[in-house]
């Protein structure tokens, strides 16, 4: 397996494994998937040298927490809770960076706006 299939799989065990309330991680870029949920997909860029790495190449991660449709009953507690729940697993891993939220908003995810937020977490982990 590749670095980068390592670091996807630890990515959705550690999410998956360390969350107190059940988070269900979906991987697959597109398909279906049930809320609430994270999601974890590659970055823009994906990989990328980086002069915070000493020149090394670094692998960038987005790592979506969605709520709920816009038309649900999804909430902004809801989001607090898993962001913070989500921050605290990551915050333990070694050789990550601290993962750096933007601002929540309706996303369009295949044709449906759900309220979600989105992370990005880097890592030098061999490619």
């Amino acid at each position: 397996m590749s670095g980068l299939s390592d670091s996807h799989n630890l990515l959705k065990t550690v999410i998956e494994d360390g969350g107190e309330s059940g988070i269900r991680v979906f991987d697959a870029p597109s398909g279906t998937f049930a809320t609430p949920c994270v999601r974890v997909h590659p970055a823009s860029p994906w990989l990328a040298p980086s002069s915070l790495a000493r020149g090394r190449r670094t692998q960038r991660w987005e790592v979506w927490i969605v709520v709920g449709k816009m038309d649900s009953k999804a909430t902004f507690a809801k989001m607090e809770d898993m962001v913070s729940i989500v921050t605290n697993i990551l915050d333990r891993l070694d050789g990550w960076s601290a993962i750096v939220w933007e601002r929540p908003a309706p996303t369009d995810m295949g044709g449906t706006l759900y309220l979600a937020v989105r992370g990005i977490i880097e890592t030098v982990n061999a490619v």
